[in-house]
C-alpha cells in the first residue's frame, strides 16, 4: 500500500472528530510590537478609570499578579488581591498589563492630560492579527471541544465551532491547562463522533505522525502535514515531540498515527515548556500533548480551574551528582519555605521517589501540577525530615513566551540523557 493512501485511510478515520474553531472579539498577538516578540497590540483611554482598573484586575492573570507583587517586594498580603491593589505595582507595570490586556496605554492623571485622547485607539509597532479560524478535536460524544490555548487568546467575546457536516454552534468557554496549552469548550451537541486516543507508553521514535487542520479545510477531508515521531515523553512527561509542520494553521488539530488514533494535539510550546513566540512556527520542532493519559486533568478543567505547573520554589546544585539533591536557594513565600529547608539541605524524596540528582529533582517536579499534594524527604547534618506539602503555581516569569534565541538549555551530563528520562529544560 502507498504512503499517501495510507495517510489518506488514517486522516478519514478521525475527520468526524475534527472541528473548526472561529473566535470573534477581543484581541490577537502583535507581531514585532514594542515588547518583544508576540508582545500585544495595544487600545484604550488616556486616563486610569476605575472601571478600567477593574477590567485589567478580570483579565489579568492572579498567578502573574502573585508574581508581580513578590518581584516588587511588596509585603505578602492575608487577604485576596483586589482591583486596587493594582495601583501598588506602579505605573509601568500597570502600563504593561493594560497594553498587553488591550486595555492601555496607561497615562496617569496629570496636568497634562487631554480630554480629546479619551477613547482613541491606538496601534503599537507590528500589525494585529485579524481573529480567524483554528482547529478543535472532539473529546466527547455529549460536546466536549478540547482547542490549542494560542486559539483563545485574549478573551474572544464569541467562539463558534463548526463540524465537518456543517453545523455550527456557540462555544462555552470551561478550564485551561497552561502546562499543556490546552483549553477546553463545551457545545450543545450529541452524538458526536469520538476518536480512538493512543497509548503515550506506546508511541515509539521515528513511527508516523500526521498533523491534521481545520483552518483551510472546514468540511470533508482536513489539511495534513506528514512527519515522524521525534522524541517521546518531552516537557515533564506530556508530550512528543514531532518534525511535521505545525503553526496556526493546524494549531488544535489532532495528531494521529498511521492507524487513525490520536497521538496527542497539536499545540504551540517550547521546548522548555513556555508558551511559544512567533519564531517557532514551522521551526521542525513540534509538539503534541497526550491526551490517553489526562482525564483528571480534563475533569478539573470541566469545573472551570485553569491548571499550572508545579512550583517548589528551590535551586538545586548541578555540580552535585547524587544520590539526593543539594538545595542552594529556597524561593521566598515558596511551598518549599513552608517546609523551612534551608540552603544544604539534602533532597532524598520527592512524591515517594528516591531523588537521584538535581536534574531528576527537576523531573519530578514539572511532572506534578499546582495543588498537588506530595511527600517530600530531606536530610539536615544527617538527620532525615519528612513532610506533605501543597505545591505552587509555576511563577509567570517560567512560562511566558520567549524566542527561539533566548531559549537556553543546560544539561548536567555529557552525551545522552540518562535512561528513562528524555527531557530538558530547567525548574
Amino acid at each position: 500500500m502507498q504512503v499517501q493512501e495510507v495517510l489518506q485511510a488514517a486522516a478519514d478515520r478521525v475527520a468526524a472528530s475534527v472541528v473548526r474553531i472561529e473566535t470573534y472579539g477581543g484581541v490577537r498577538r502583535t507581531l514585532g510590537a514594542d515588547e518583544g516578540s508576540d508582545a500585544v497590540g495595544r487600545a484604550g483611554s488616556s486616563r486610569m478609570e476605575e472601571d478600567l482598573l477593574a477590567q485589567l484586575f478580570d483579565r489579568a492573570d492572579p498567578v502573574e499578579i502573585g508574581e508581580l507583587w513578590r518581584q516588587k517586594g511588596l509585603a505578602p498580603k492575608d487577604t485576596p488581591f483586589e482591583a486596587e491593589d493594582l495601583r501598588q505595582l506602579g505605573d509601568a507595570v500597570l502600563d504593561r498589563l493594560l497594553r498587553k490586556h488591550q486595555l492601555g496605554p496607561y497615562r496617569p492623571k496629570s496636568g497634562a492630560e487631554r480630554e480629546d485622547d479619551v477613547g482613541r485607539i491606538g496601534q503599537g509597532a507590528g500589525f494585529l492579527q485579524a481573529q480567524g479560524a483554528s482547529t478543535g478535536l472532539v473529546l466527547s460524544a455529549d460536546g466536549w471541544i478540547l482547542a490549542s490555548r494560542f486559539a483563545l487568546s485574549f478573551d474572544p467575546t464569541t467562539v463558534l465551532v463548526t463540524l465537518p457536516d456543517g453545523r455550527t454552534f456557540t462555544a462555552t468557554r470551561h478550564g485551561e491547562d497552561t502546562s499543556r496549552g490546552l483549553a477546553l469548550l463545551k457545545i450543545d451537541a450529541t452524538d458526536l463522533a469520538v476518536p480512538e486516543l493512543a497509548d503515550p507508553a506506546a508511541v515509539r521514535i521515528g513511527q508516523w505522525a500526521f498533523v491534521l487542520g481545520r483552518t483551510f479545510a472546514p468540511r470533508g477531508r482536513p489539511s495534513v502535514h506528514t512527519g515522524i515521531v521525534s522524541a517521546t515523553r518531552r516537557l515533564f512527561g506530556r508530550a512528543i515531540q514531532i518534525d511535521a509542520w505545525t503553526s496556526p494553521a493546524n494549531y488544535g488539530g489532532a495528531v494521529i498515527d498511521a492507524r487513525g488514533r490520536v497521538l496527542g494535539l497539536a499545540v504551540p510550546l517550547s521546548p522548555s515548556g513556555r508558551d511559544a513566540g512567533a519564531d517557532w512556527y514551522d521551526s521542525g520542532i513540534g509538539f503534541a500533548v497526550t491526551l490517553a493519559d489526562i482525564g483528571d486533568v480534563v475533569d478539573r478543567m470541566r469545573t472551570g480551574e485553569v491548571v499550572h505547573r508545579a512550583w517548589f520554589g528551590v535551586l538545586l546544585a548541578p555540580e552535585h551528582l547524587g544520590p539526593g539533591a543539594v538545595v542552594t536557594d529556597v524561593a521566598v513565600d515558596s511551598p518549599a519555605s513552608s517546609l523551612s529547608l534551608l540552603r544544604g539541605d539534602l533532597l532524598v524524596e520527592f512524591a515517594g521517589e528516591r531523588v537521584r540528582n538535581a536534574f531528576h529533582a527537576q523531573i519530578l517536579i514539572g511532572q506534578h501540577l499546582a495543588g498537588d499534594p506530595v511527600e517530600v524527604a530531606w536530610q539536615r547534618d544527617g538527620v532525615r525530615h519528612e513532610a506533605t506539602v501543597q505545591l505552587g503555581a509555576v511563577p509567570f516569569r517560567e512560562r511566558e513566551a520567549v524566542t527561539r534565541s533566548d531559549e537556553v538549555f543546560e544539561k548536567p551530563w555529557e552525551g545522552d540523557p540518562p535512561p528513562g528520562e528524555g527531557e530538558e529544560g530547567r525548574r
